[in-house]
């Protein structure tokens, strides 16, 4: 390596470790408003949840999902990924979950979608994706995505009783893993667990009538889990972002460290020469 070329080599590696440095502070400073929001109305999000999947049990008890859902039932599995990149393996895991689960549901009905750039660009290079056929494709404007955004979504995907969307949940700022969740909570299509003999079941009374309140549900409700969806995805991205960008610094500070050793003993071999060269010289003038 000449000195010029470890020169440039230092020059790109220092870009490097900034740019990763930025990156890491905008990401810590913005982890914290996400987890803050994501922790701020996690037991209502569980609450609705939890209420949503009762709705719908007692309506499959009582047979008032027929008119909702005539036929067989449509499931579609959605992929939520990022637009940008720098999010270290996250994306690439929400596919790889995606496509096994496609895999394993291969003698069954299922349409697939993807949302963002980065898992469009995976399917596109995998063997597996190029044999999907009539796969649909959505992208945010950004990796938030706006209220307006999130309707679009539910729009498209409004005729179907199950939508699984697997995207990388949070578990804390160094660990994140891939989930799925049916956001309509009518993947389990049985009655009600049952009930211990010596209890009597409660039969309810609705007002308004349940059909009402499972309309209701599909639209407010199904909003409301897949906004949770896409916060708790922003917060995982960010915290995965956070921890690569982690390694980054370190990895480039270590081949700073590389590069400056390399140029010192460059340097010193190359002013031992002129040296060497000053007394030949010098030796020379003498004879």
């Amino acid at each position: 390596m000449s000195i010029a070329t470890g020169d440039r080599d230092l020059e790109e590696l220092e870009t490097v470790k900034f740019m990763a440095s930025a990156l890491f502070d905008v990401s810590a400073e913005k982890i914290g408003r996400l987890r803050t929001a994501f922790e701020k109305n996690g037991v209502f999000y569980n609450d609705i949840s939890d209420l949503y999947e009762s709705i719908k049990r007692t309506a499959i008890n009582r047979n008032d999902l027929s008119a909702l859902y005539p036929g067989v039932a449509r499931k579609i599995f959605v992929a939520f990924t990022s637009n940008v990149r720098f999010y270290g393996s996250i994306n690439t895991d929400v596919m790889l979950a995606f496509l096994k689960r496609i895999t394993e549901n291969e003698g069954e009905k299922i349409d697939a979608m993807i949302i963002g750039r980065t898992g469009k660009t995976f399917i596109e290079r995998v063997e597996d994706g190029k044999k999907m056929e009539s796969i649909q494709y959505l992208s945010f404007e950004a990796d938030e995505p706006t209220k307006d955004e999130m309707q679009v979504f539910l729009d498209r995907v409004a005729l179907y009783d199950e939508v699984h969307v697997f995207y990388p949940s949070f578990v804390n700022v160094f660990s994140q893993k891939v989930v799925s969740i049916d956001i309509t909570h009518t993947a389990e299509r049985i009655p009600t667990l049952p009930q211990p003999e010596e209890e009597e079941e409660i039969d309810y009374i609705f007002e308004p009538e349940l059909k009402k309140i499972i309309s209701f549900f599909e639209t407010r409700v199904r909003y409301l889990l897949f906004q949770r969806v896409a916060l708790e995805s922003e917060l995982a991205r960010t915290a995965a972002r956070l921890f690569a960008m982690n390694r980054a610094q370190d990895r480039a500070g270590e081949e700073i460290v590389k590069v400056r050793n390399i140029i010192r003993k460059d340097t010193e071999s190359f002013n031992d020469l002129r040296l060497l060269e000053s007394f030949a010289a010098l030796q020379k003038w003498k004879t």
